[in-house]
Order: structure tokens, then sequence, then C-alpha cells
């Protein structure tokens, strides 16, 4: 990993994103493009051209001052590389264009919500990156202060592009020492002998082509995907759940709607998602 992108807004839930991002950098030896996206706003379509340009420069000047403070904490934690980049565009647009230019390796955004887990809501930008970019993002919930990365729980749905995703995860585990958990909820279309002779199948596969000692596999029993994994959140000791988003078209099939962007608006913990088109979401068996 070489570039770590982290938006902001320079609110106090981007602030702790930065600070995963940090930790993360200072343990990748990466580099953080600090990203801020402003937008200058016309009320009238008439007004004098010099006019227009004095208050675009004034808007990038207060972004590039925002952006220098807010880099002070980057600073502050030490051998960490960092740029700062201020872009007049809306902020998902910003967020993809430059993931895109600079071959960003990872996202790193806050998101907006409250301490209620039922009611927590995302930011609908927070949600709309997830489901677009095509590096991973991981996305930090408001009340999810910074603590260090102890286990990774991979919810799979037992395809190739899984196995892609969890080495990528295992090579992050790796700068924790932490856990690397794959999980896989069983829909009850299948006997539990069925469900456990499919696990053992993914797991060899997985085991074959990544070498890592501190991993586990897991199913767990739940008639609504999406519930059962709120319920393993509250429950277990997960550090960042993370997720694969695929084409449309396979979630559309599989689950009638992205699971990923759902559980983005449904979690108190930080989510990672991996995004693959069509060819690469096949089943491994």
């Amino acid at each position: 990993m070489k570039t770590i992108l982290v938006p902001t807004d320079f609110s106090l839930n981007a602030d702790n994103a930065l600070y995963y991002a940090i930790d993360l950098a200072k343990r990748s030896h990466s580099k953080i493009l600090l990203l801020h996206a402003y937008q200058v706003n016309y009320p009238n379509p008439y007004v004098p051209l010099d006019y227009l340009v004095e208050e675009k420069d004034n808007a990038l000047k207060d972004s590039d001052n925002q952006l220098k403070s807010t880099a002070l904490k980057i600073s502050h934690a030490g051998d960490v590389d960092f740029e700062c980049l201020s872009i007049e565009d809306g902020p998902v647009d910003a967020i993809l264009k430059v993931a895109k230019e600079k071959e960003i390796d990872l996202v790193v955004m806050g998101t907006k919500g409250n301490s209620n887990l039922a009611n927590t809501v995302f930011g609908s930008n927070s949600a709309k990156v997830l489901e677009k970019s095509t590096c991973p993002v991981m996305a930090i919930p408001q009340e999810s202060s910074f603590k260090e990365i102890k286990k990774y729980t991979y919810a799979t749905s037992y395809n190739y592009s899984d196995i892609y995703a969890i080495k990528k995860v295992v090579e992050m585990a790796r700068l924790f020492n932490a856990q690397v958990n794959v999980l896989h909820i069983i829909d009850n279309s299948k006997s539990l002998d069925e469900e456990k002779a499919l696990m053992k199948k993914f797991m060899d596969e997985v085991n074959r082509k990544i070498q890592y000692n501190n991993m586990s596999f897991q199913l767990l029993e739940g008639n609504n995907i999406e519930d059962a994994l709120e319920e393993y959140i509250v429950s277990d000791s997960t550090s960042i759940l993370v997720m694969s988003t695929h084409h449309r078209d396979f979630f559309d099939k599989l689950f009638g709607k992205s699971i990923t962007k759902h559980m983005a608006y449904h979690t108190s913990i930080p989510l990672m998602a991996f995004h693959y088109d069509k060819k690469s979401a096949i089943k491994v068996y």
C-alpha cells in the first residue's frame, strides 16, 4: 500500500477517520493524501466575472488554510508523509476522480450518524463512495472512536474475488498482528451439513493461497443476512467489518439490493468495502 486518500470536511468525524489513516500509514509506511472538495455558490448568474474569480480564489485559499490546519494532526504523529489537495467539485465526484487519477490504494473517510445502532445513518456521500469506488474504502462511523485494530471480519459469499480481498485484508492484519475471521451467513436454503462442506472447501482454497496463522472461519445462522450481520457486530469483538460490493447485477440476484450499501447505513463499527466487477464475482466451486 502506497497512498491512502482521506477526504475531509473538517468535521470531528472526518478527524476521527484521519486518526485511523494515520495509524495505518505509520504501520505500512504509506503516504496520506488529505483532500477537501469545496463548491462555490453563484446565487446570481449575472454577477460580474471579477466577482466570480474573487469568490473562487477565496474559496480555494480558505480550503488550503483549513487543510494545513488539519494536516498538523499528521505532522504531530511523526514519520508520516502527506500531501494536501483542494478541489472545486462535489465531494463524491472529487473522491472518485482523485482515487482514479492518483491510483489510490485505500480511501479512509468519516461518516455521520448517532450512537443508536438501529438509527445510525451514514452520510450519503460515504454510501455513494462505498458503492462506486473501484479501490477499497474504509468508512469510519462518527461514534467509533479510534482504537487499535485487533480483529477483521470478512463476510464472504464464497467468490473468487473474496480470496483476493481476504489476501489484502491479511496484509493489513499483519501490520496489527490482528485476527482475520472469515464469516459466512447461512441462509437456510441448504442443510447445516451442506453449509459445513461448502465452508470447508472455501477454507481449504483460502488456506492454500494465503498463509496466515491468525485466521479463523465461522458459519452464522440467520434468516436475514443484514440483520444477522448487525447482531454479530453487537455481540462480537470485531474491529472492522469487511465486505465486497460486486457488480450490481450480482447483488440484485443474491440479495435484491446491495448489502454493502445497506450495512453502510446500519453499522456502528468501521466498514471496509472492496469493489469488483461481474467477472470476478463468481463462485469458487
